[in-house]
């Protein structure tokens, strides 16, 4: 997770639309009273991130959720981070990232035409409300039927344009509406509300409005409303998630608050995915060292004067994962999501301090 991190490890990470805006005036959290609070960190796991190693953990939750909290100390400066977070190059470059690519300002189905789908995807046929292999909504389910000849030689073809209107479309209504615009999925017996999923997630990240109060108020919502300034940039990812791949489209945020204390928030929801998730938002902070250094005890690394924190709190809801039997399988994806995230951080850290993108 981290960005992102239920089964694989940058599904978390990857985003649809992106925003820079500039935050109210904020203090925050300083890092370690952050870490303690929100992913239970003790003074060894402070230790630890001091030095300039990674320490990522699983947080407690309920049977659906998972979620990881992880964080680094890098010696280079935010703006580095944020120069990661924008380019599809860097997401592409995760071996679980399939592939990448932008929306136009107004989405629409040619924006989907390279997406490659899976005939698990496709073959439609027998998809009905309460039984359904992929996560869709009722009107469009009625479309696969109304709108495919399956019994033609190109149904593969037909299906394929029916879903990429469907996406477009999500992802439209999304953008203009935020979050009351996501659809209820009805693939299973009891049709789940995502936008209720996206609001249980939400409720999670509280501490967000002592960084920026203007953030905290706009991931209530999502939508056509970012805080001022806000730039946009929307794309789809089709990610491996080891089983079978996932199509998603995701929204972000990143925001820098310039004072009294320095520091970025980057906040991910989940706009839509077609297997394992209802819902995801990972929200990483970069807080500079120094700006925080009369308010915590000095760790053993010394501040060159641009070193910050990257801190990620990742958590996504699946029905997928619960049930007596799914207990194991849920512990295997919390271990992978843990690591995953572990990973992300040292790969960041590596990047920023060796110059790379």
């Amino acid at each position: 997770m981290p960005s992102t991190l239920p089964l694989r490890g940058a599904a978390l990470t990857a985003a649809v639309c992106l925003c820079v805006c500039e935050a109210l005036p904020a203090g925050g959290m300083a890092p370690r009273d952050l870490l303690r609070t929100v992913a239970q960190f003790t003074d060894i796991d402070w230790a630890a991130v001091e030095r300039g190693e990674a320490v990522a953990k699983v947080l407690d939750t309920d049977t659906r959720e998972v979620a990881v909290a992880g964080a680094v100390r890098i010696a280079g400066a935010r703006d580095q981070l944020i120069a990661r977070s924008r380019d599809l190059e860097v997401l592409k470059r995760s071996a679980a990232v399939l592939d990448a690519s932008t929306f136009s300002a107004k989405p629409s189905a040619a924006d989907l035409q390279r997406v490659a789908f899976e005939d698990h995807n496709l073959d439609l046929r027998a998809c009905r409300p309460g039984d359904c292999p992929v996560r869709l909504g009722a009107d469009d389910i009625s479309r696969f039927h109304r709108e495919v000849n399956w019994s033609g030689g190109d149904w593969r073809r037909q299906s394929a344009a029916v879903w990429r209107d469907v996406l477009a479309k999500y992802a439209a209504s999304y953008l203009a509406s935020g979050r009351a615009a996501l659809p209820a999925y009805v693939n299973k017996r009891e049709a789940l509300s995502v936008a209720s999923e996206v609001s249980l997630l939400t409720n999670e990240y509280g501490f967000v409005s002592s960084y920026s109060p203007e953030l905290a108020a706009y991931l209530r919502d999502f939508g056509a409303n970012p805080p001022a300034g806000a730039q946009h940039m929307l794309y789809w990812t089709k990610e491996d998630f080891g089983v079978r791949p996932i199509f998603r489209i995701s929204h972000q945020v990143i925001c820098q608050v310039a004072a009294p204390t320095p520091s970025t928030l980057i906040a991910t929801n989940q706009v839509y995915a077609d297997h394992y998730l209802d819902a995801a938002l990972t929200v990483t902070l970069a807080l500079e060292a120094g700006a925080f250094s009369d308010r915590q005890p000095r760790g053993p690394a010394v501040s060159s004067g641009r070193d910050f924190y990257m801190i990620s709190i990742s958590r996504a809801r699946t029905r997928s994962l619960s049930g007596l039997m799914r207990r194991l399988v849920r512990s295997t994806v919390q271990g992978r999501s843990r690591e995953a995230m572990r990973k992300i951080l040292l790969s960041t850290k590596a990047a920023i301090e060796g110059g790379q993108r």
